[in-house]
């Protein structure tokens, strides 16, 4: 029975210690990967200049960017993630000043672009580079290619220092997109300062935006950005302020984004550590108990067994023999 029983403890220890090797190896991969049934909303307040075209003017107001991302699992597959993103920029009282719509596609394990699956920007077709919303799993102190949607580029995001937010440790990265030409728009030429009655002004660019990232789930706990979009004339000055903002996550989507990440820790150091650890104990301990169940032979004992002690029988009280008369 002892041998069954050995046989028995020896296969399970076994199965524990592959188990822990498979856990470590194979489902840590598995669980450092995007849900493809992701869903966040964030929203960043600040302060900013907008231009109003009911009164082609300038005005100065609080600001809120809410974005909203939703993850399309009907597109998505095992290697491929698919998001929709929509961000609408207003004024504390609703006023619409910017809104867009990204669709971009990405690899769940690296996070990098992915060119498939219906990618665009405002319904148009635009191949996307660099890491969009999120960092990778695994976050290094490097510099990462950085999507922009408003320039439909990717520019470097610098690692910067690494700070306490929320209480979680995190890696500030700081993305500087120099002032550029989005595009030409046709605007009347009293706008920006040119005596045509209409005039092709060029929509100039700029913007910094700072991302305090969890780097283990790559989940950007904090988000700002320095926003700026101007009008200019023939002479390249700035003429028209479209868009200047400086907008920030707000704490409770600071909180949540933190939760987010924590969730997302919990369960890689499930895998990564704890399963591994406790599998590797507990199987060479059953290992080796079944070892020496087996070796153990019929009528050895063995630790915790007391065996029956039979003690020699008395010798019988010998008489002294009998006198003679």
């Amino acid at each position: 029975m002892r041998r069954i029983t050995g046989l028995v403890l020896v296969g399970l220890g076994a199965f524990l210690v592959g188990a822990a090797i498979l856990s470590r190896v194979y489902v840590l991969d598995q669980v450092r990967i995007t849900p493809i049934d992701q869903f966040a909303q964030t929203v960043a307040p600040g302060t900013g200049t907008y231009f109003d075209p009911p009164t082609l003017s300038e005005k100065r107001s609080d600001l809120v960017a809410r974005r909203r991302l939703k993850g399309d699992v009907a597109a998505s597959n095992e290697t491929t993630g698919v998001w929709d993103v929509s961000v609408v920029v207003q004024t504390t009282d609703g006023a619409l000043v910017r809104a867009t719509i990204d669709r971009v596609a990405f690899d769940r394990k690296s996070g990098e672009s992915v060119h498939c699956c219906g990618e665009a920007v405002d319904a148009e077709p635009t191949p996307h580079e660099g890491m969009s919303y999120k960092f990778p799993f695994s976050t290094e102190k490097k510099t990462y290619q950085f999507w922009d949607v408003n320039s439909r580029r990717a520019f470097p995001a610098q690692y910067v220092s690494e700070e306490k937010i929320q209480g979680l440790t995190t890696y500030k990265f700081v993305q500087e997109i120099p002032t550029l030409e989005l595009q030409k728009q046709e605007v009347s030429g009293s706008l920006v300062g040119e005596s045509t009655p209409s005039f092709q002004a060029p929509v100039m660019y700029s913007n910094k935006r700072t991302a305090w990232v969890e780097p283990t789930t790559g989940i950007i706990v904090k988000g700002m950005e320095q926003a700026r979009t101007t009008l200019q004339n023939s002479a390249g000055e700035d003429k028209v302020t479209v868009l200047q903002a400086d907008l920030t996550f707000n704490e409770d989507t600071q909180k949540a984004q933190a939760k987010l990440a924590r969730d997302g820790i919990t369960k890689i150091n499930l895998v990564k550590w704890v399963v591994p650890i406790v599998g590797v104990v507990l199987g060479l301990a059953f290992v080796v108990v079944g070892l020496l169940l087996r070796r153990s032979r019929p009528g050895q004992h063995t630790v915790g067994e007391h065996a029956d002690i039979v003690l020699p029988a008395e010798e019988p009280e010998q008489l002294p023999p009998p006198r003679r008369a």
